[in-house]
């Protein structure tokens, strides 16, 4: 089985800091027939940390401090920040995977990240009112909401149909895209949901959370692609 790295985060102890991620993000590969393993953020370790994988996730998280896109770093009520370490650990990881053509999707943040690592920025708090695109507490049921598609782009060949919901749980957005790259699905109020690079057709980010609806057709088609694209990776780089 194919080895998958996902990005996890530093939370603050009474011992000090620990590595986090959710189960969710193992148990949706594993299922698709991938072994995922946990890439501790420590800024330095970029190019060990990707020999012997077929493919990256950018898993989801806390904000992105705004000094990493150029934005005013006086913080906003809502945001709640990533280790800065994370930061700039993932965006090496952005930097070397599209490199060397390594599979990548980029979830929530990681979308986030994918678009802010090449130049692109964030809306910093999106109005949501109708709670379309986060739950309304912490004790609500999660925000799930249709997608508008790009016909012919990846995120239309994923997405099973126009009654499909994807579960949704985020309060920034991504503002201006990197050069080259181009939205592919949105959701309520236009908000971006997708994003694609014709140069690098190994990589995407989704502002969604497939890991959270593991029965989703939509998360299925996700982790079959991913698996699709670690495959041909290994392939090629198996070839004598």
């Amino acid at each position: 089985m194919l080895r998958v790295g996902i990005t996890t985060d530093w939370e603050k102890g009474a011992r000090g800091a620990r590595q986090i991620l959710n189960r969710d993000y193992f148990e949706w590969l594993y299922e698709a027939g991938l072994i995922p393993v946990a890439l501790p953020a420590l800024p330095g370790s970029e190019d060990r940390a990707l020999e012997g994988l077929s493919a990256l996730v950018l898993s989801g998280g806390h904000d992105i401090a705004p000094e990493f896109y150029g934005g005013d770093p006086e913080p906003l009520p809502s945001e709640t920040f990533s280790s800065r370490d994370r930061t700039a650990y993932e965006f090496a990881l952005v930097w070397r995977s599209l490199r060397i053509n390594l599979p990548m999707l980029g979830i929530c943040l990681g979308c986030q990240t994918l678009a802010t690592a090449l130049g692109g920025d964030l809306i910093r708090h999106l109005e949501d009112p109708h709670f379309r695109h986060r739950r309304r507490s912490s004790e609500g049921p999660p925000a799930r909401h249709r997608l508008r598609v790009d016909g012919g782009s990846l995120a239309a060949a994923l997405y099973p149909s126009a009654e499909t919901r994807v579960m949704s749980s985020h309060h920034q957005a991504l503002g201006r895209l990197p050069p080259g790259w181009r939205a592919t699905a949105w959701g309520p109020d236009d908000v971006v949901e997708a994003i694609e690079c014709t140069g690098h057709p190994r990589a995407m980010g989704i502002q969604w959370h497939p890991e959270r609806s593991l029965r989703s057709q939509c998360s299925l088609n996700l982790a079959l692609w991913l698996k699709r694209q670690a495959e041909a990776y290994q392939r090629e780089l198996d070839k004598p």
